[in-house]
């Protein structure tokens, strides 16, 4: 436990001096409950087949002073479904980012193979395929120069590119890590117009996580996810997570010179549906953004009965209080 702590602590003091990340992958503050979207890997590391569907609304009610394009905004609905009997499974999910006015739009497909591993540890590789969207609407764009060419355009253009993205996991006990690249492909969009030519750049993932069980109820988790762009640039975000009967938790995140978090969730319905809230406050460049954000999660766990299992935990059973 010693050494998974301070490989956590290295991590996160190793990058809090690199510079931030003009990422265009969507974020999420509930990250650590939405590894599919990040990495391949955890496809069939889900407890049984699993519905995740997210809304984020950043910095809610922002409005543009020159345009009326609103604030960016963000859902996603995933399904992960554990395929035992051929020691891996499938995921997949959708997701629509809208930023103004540009909006990306991604389908993919995720498999993964688990191999158990002699040190009793899990390594689990992942692919994933699939298509990216990206649309750009012209009328709402603003120009310095009304004489560019670019200028003239109206209307709104779309495009659509395959991509692909790798990644893989590590669990042993109650320590997890994973690493993944996506948009490996490096599609460009252009719209037909050199001049406005957008690659998607690869983004790089490295998380980690450790489990600490202070009793049999209450269960403390921190986790870290550092996301590179192009190996150039990099941001982190950090978070703990306290689960209390595995039916109650909460938790506080930070991003990286961005916001300061506090999540919240509720497991009901017979612990087969999960309701979750994030609040952000913006802690930088509040003059140019409104201060506060809201990502709403539902987790829906299909056939799920009685009290989840901890992957990496091993169950003692005991006839004393059998009678």
């Amino acid at each position: 436990m010693i050494k998974s702590t301070r490989f956590l602590l290295v991590l996160a003091f190793a990058f809090c001096s690199l510079g931030l990340s003009a990422q265009q992958d969507a974020q999420f503050t509930q990250y650590m409950f939405n590894k599919l979207y990040y990495n391949p890997a955890y496809a069939g590391l889900s407890n049984g087949m699993e519905l995740t569907a997210i809304h984020r609304s950043q910095w809610f009610g922002y409005d543009g002073t020159v345009n009326s394009s609103g604030a960016p905004n963000t859902q996603m609905i995933s399904l992960n479904n554990p395929l035992p009997q051929y020691n891996g499974g499938v995921g997949l999910y959708i997701s629509n980012d809208n930023l103004g006015p540009t909006n990306n739009f991604e389908f993919q497909l995720s498999f993964a193979y688990q191999f158990k591993l002699k040190n009793g540890g899990t390594l689990s590789a992942g692919v994933k395929g699939g298509l990216y969207s990206s649309s750009l609407n012209f009328d709402e764009l603003v120009f310095v120069d009304p004489s560019d060419v670019v200028a003239g355009l109206t209307g709104k253009e779309s495009q659509i590119k395959p991509d692909v993205g790798v990644g893989i996991m590590y669990r042993k006990g109650n320590f997890f890590g994973g690493l993944s690249a996506n948009h490996l492909i490096g599609a460009t969009f252009d719209f037909g117009e050199d001049q406005i030519s957008n690659q998607l750049s690869r983004h790089y993932y490295l998380s980690a996580g450790y489990d600490y069980k202070l009793n049999a109820q209450l269960t403390i988790t921190p986790t870290i996810l550092l996301k590179s762009v192009a190996l150039d640039t990099y941001n982190f975000d950090l978070s703990v997570i306290g689960k209390y009967n595995e039916k109650l938790w909460a938790g506080l995140a930070y991003r990286q010179s961005e916001s300061a978090s506090a999540m919240f969730g509720y497991v009901l319905n017979d612990r087969s549906l999960t309701l979750a809230y994030a609040f952000d406050f913006v802690v930088a460049d509040q003059d140019s953004k409104e201060p506060t954000s809201h990502e709403l999660m539902l987790i829906y766990n299909f056939g799920r009965k009685g009290p989840p299992i901890a992957r990496g935990s091993r169950i003692i059973r005991t006839p004393r209080y059998r009678y």
